[in-house]
């Protein structure tokens, strides 16, 4: 069975396949004709759904303080998995795959899901830093048309096709919308809340793109004491 705490498997091939990307140039980011701001929404969370399937499936349930994985999923450094997950990075100009196990993926896989959902990359910077993403949000959230808003995550309950973000690696900012440049950080984008649980689907998730599955408040809004320190959410303002 596998180990879902556990790192990559497939050490030994990590210095082959980096020596064959190295010999690759790096595929720059295909700029896409605009898309209807009506299908924007449904896109990101038809998209973000077939990426949750085509990695197996993947549920992490958190219980009472415990976690439970069920069913296990495809993982990063497998053969099914890995070329995914290149995707993600080349969304970012960035030249790695699922078997370069030490790359954090889990904003590549949210710029990707993006990008290919119709956002302009001018109002959501694709990165492989979910702080670059969230540092423009905040600057350009004060706008009348902006399309996407920083939340205080005490105060706000996230809906679906939101994001839902946590500091990690021990890093801690000061409010929600003061992001430093460059902070660890961790998002998930939220496809289900209702009636005390929360759905999210991230990349870089036990070795997967998981769904997580967790209990939030009747108000809806996520546990200041949980899996993970949540520190704001990304409010997604484009129509139903």
């Amino acid at each position: 069975m596998k180990n879902a705490v556990g790192t990559c498997r497939r050490v030994c091939l990590v210095a082959l396949l980096g020596s064959l990307l190295a010999a690759c140039a790096i595929q720059p980011t295909v700029r896409r004709p605009p898309v209807d701001p009506a299908l924007v929404k449904g896109n990101i969370l038809r998209l973000a759904s077939a990426e949750w399937n085509a990695f197996g499936g993947q549920i992490v349930y958190l219980e009472g303080g415990r976690e439970r994985i069920d069913p296990v999923g495809v993982w990063e450094d497998e053969r099914r998995g890995s070329p995914r997950v290149a995707a993600y990075w080349r969304s970012v100009d960035e030249n790695w795959a699922g078997y370069d196990c030490d790359k954090p993926w889990s904003a590549a896989f949210i710029s990707w899901l993006m990008l290919e959902s119709g956002v302009p990359p001018e109002l959501f910077k694709p990165s492989g830093l979910h702080a670059d993403y969230l540092r423009l949000i905040a600057t350009n959230g004060s706008e009348p048309t902006a399309r996407f808003v920083l939340r205080d995550a005490r105060l706000f309950s996230p809906r679906a096709g939101d994001l839902i973000c946590a500091t990690r690696a021990g890093a801690s900012i000061a409010a929600y919308n003061d992001i430093p440049d460059g902070t660890p950080m961790h998002c998930d984008l939220v496809v289900f809340n209702e009636g005390g649980r929360l759905e999210s689907i991230g990349g870089n998730v036990r070795n997967s793109v998981s769904k997580t599955v967790r209990q939030v408040g009747p108000n809806g809004l996520l546990p200041m004491i949980g899996d993970r320190p949540w520190a704001l959410v990304v409010e997604l303002r484009y129509p139903d």
